[in-house]
């Protein structure tokens, strides 16, 4: 690859990295409180799983998104440093986030969408539960009693109890989302099993992620390697991960404005 084509590359990367500015000024502290219209269809699935809102679910996994975008920016294009693995953990927890988002808020229909939200809620109780557990700490509820709750507001929806508290990973997260998108989930999965891999340092991801140079002297069988990052991988991870934000801001809206039914 040519240093002409890295800038465009570059470039590119930068034109999807600075889509964020608009959603940066909605997540501004002391901009205006944004919510749903009454009546809006957010606003009844807010009423349906309150207090477990998910409107409020939706925009706080667009939040993560977003920060770890504009992180992903200010070190790309203002401090203008290019890291080898780095890069991909931003932009998988920014895809990670946006999926949750869009995976909340895609389903046409309303029980599947006050499904969702239970499960992501349960998610949530079993990850702070197994914090709480190794500090030796308790809270005002044990996590029965949280898991009862949620059930709880499962019955009264006409929802399935037990799905309501069914463990959800992230790759099914992700997987669904990218249903969501006019490419389908093929793209949005293996861009996020690559980025995680290279979070952990797995030795095919990082094979597959940087640039790789054979270079002479290397004794019999053995290979002598000059290794650099990749701007073409870290470019399509990041253009995918500003797309489902991008879906999961259109979805919001869309709830949000949209007369329920």
């Amino acid at each position: 690859m040519t240093g002409d084509d890295e800038q465009q590359l570059f470039a590119e990367m930068f034109r999807q990295l600075d889509r964020i500015d608009p959603w940066l000024k909605r997540l501004d502290p002391d901009g205006p409180r944004e919510r749903p219209q009454e009546r809006s269809t957010l606003s009844r699935d807010n009423k349906e799983t309150d207090p477990h809102q998910l409107s409020q679910a939706a925009w706080h996994a667009l939040s993560h998104a977003v920060d770890h975008l504009h992180c992903l920016r200010t070190l790309l294009k203002d401090a203008q440093v290019m890291h080898m693995y780095a890069p991909y953990s931003l932009a998988r927890a920014a895809l990670e986030n946006a999926s949750a988002a869009v995976w909340l808020l895609a389903p046409d229909d309303r029980a599947e969408r006050i499904l969702r939200r239970l499960r992501f809620a349960a998610l949530d109780i079993r990850g702070s539960e197994s914090a709480m557990k190794l500090l030796g700490a308790t809270g005002p509820k044990t996590e029965a009693e949280r898991r009862d709750e949620l059930k709880a507001i499962a019955k009264r929806r006409g929802v399935d109890e037990r799905e309501a508290v069914k463990h959800v990973s992230y790759a099914e997260i992700v997987q669904a989302a990218g249903d969501a998108m006019p490419s389908g989930n093929k793209p949005y999965l293996l861009t996020w099993k690559i980025c995680s891999a290279i979070a952990h340092g797995d030795l095919w991801a990082t094979l597959n992620v940087v640039s790789l140079e054979e270079l002479p002297g290397a004794p019999p069988d053995l290979a002598h390697l000059k290794v650099t990052a990749n701007v073409g991988t870290l470019s399509s991870a990041v253009r995918y991960a500003v797309r489902m934000t991008a879906t999961g801001w259109r979805l919001f809206d869309e709830r949000g404005t949209r007369h329920a039914r």
